[in-house]
């Protein structure tokens, strides 16, 4: 069996929220989607899928709906619900802040003191929710400044599931907001399997047990696929032209051709990796945007592929404390 973690983000259903109290109508989907799922992914494995749910409890939430951790208070009965079923939570952060003269929010990648309060403002309210720091961690984004790892780590982040390798800096995005003070993290150079990060570099494997931060990074699942979705003259084209390719990570909102093209890339890159194992993640999004309707059509195709015998939902904290030898 292979380690999979289906990450949802939970979140307002807006990337650029207003003003007001209103449900998160992606979160209510988002579990109905996965409590269908349960029964078929278990037949075909033989396990219970067991996916982990980021909450956002960060600064701009109180401003928008009142409360840090208004995700848990207003949808109280969903969050016991997962707890029930065996599910894992982790928490999940924005560098959000409100623009008063415009009325928007805009994320704020320049001030990186603003950065790492969001984590540790966000931290504290998960503890008050769940009664325990919170070991799984996801930043929104694209970003992952150092400083902002020390802050996840003294918050008690000991999983951090961030990392898309390939992704170069972005300038602008949905999730920015109306706008970013500066552009995200550059993820073209990261590893593209579980490892240790070095002291000195977020994004480079440790040497060794003195040099590793007490912290596995879990990258997401990323491949060249464009090698096989493009064809060779088409690739041999873009490498003429100076356009080379690369691993980008198999995000599920993408446009894919079909579902199971998009599986039959997930078991390329499981089978080709070092370290065998699959990562991805969602946004709670609106069960009407485009992006929900296109990870609807593939995890609900997923009992159908080969792959589903094989996956195991289950937490990330299975690569913690000793990560796999090959880390």
């Amino acid at each position: 069996m292979i380690p999979a973690f289906l990450c949802i983000d939970v979140e307002h259903d807006e990337h650029a929220p207003a003003i007001g109290d209103r449900p998160w109508e992606g979160f209510a989907s988002a579990v109905e989607l996965v409590d269908r799922l349960r029964g078929p992914l278990a037949e075909r494995s033989g396990t219970a899928p067991h996916p982990t749910w980021f909450f956002r409890m960060d600064p701009i939430v109180e401003r928008c709906f009142g409360r840090l951790d208004f995700a848990v208070h207003r949808h109280r009965d969903l969050v016991e619900h997962l707890s029930a079923r065996g599910d894992f939570f982790g928490l999940h952060v924005h560098s959000l802040r409100w623009d008063e003269e415009r009325g928007l929010p805009y994320t704020d990648y320049a001030d990186i003191d603003w950065a790492c309060r969001c984590v540790t403002v966000a931290a504290d309210t998960f503890e008050q929710c769940f009664g325990r720091r919170p070991e799984r961690f996801r930043h929104g984004g694209y970003f992952l400044p150092e400083p902002v790892v020390d802050t996840m780590l003294e918050a008690g982040v000991v999983a951090d599931l961030t990392v898309e390798p390939g992704v170069a800096p972005q300038y602008a995005d949905p999730s920015f907001g109306a706008f970013s003070t500066a552009p995200s993290t550059d993820f073209s150079a990261f590893p593209r399997r579980p490892y240790r990060p070095s002291r000195s570099d977020v994004g480079r494997p440790a040497v060794d047990d003195e040099d590793a931060r007490p912290l596995v990074m879990i990258p997401l699942t990323s491949y060249d696929y464009g090698k096989v979705l493009d064809g060779f003259a088409r690739g041999l084209a873009k490498r003429l032209l100076g356009r080379p390719r690369g691993p980008l990570p198999l995000n599920l909102w993408k446009a894919w051709p079909d579902p199971r093209t998009y599986w039959d890339l997930v078991s390329r890159a499981i089978d080709e990796s070092p370290v065998p194992y699959v990562s991805m993640a969602i946004r709670s999004d609106p069960p009407e945007s485009l992006p929900a309707q296109r990870v609807r059509a593939l995890l609900e195709y997923l009992p159908n592929h080969p792959i589903s015998k094989r996956l195991e939902f289950t937490d990330p904290l299975v690569f913690w404390p000793v990560p796999p030898a090959t880390c």
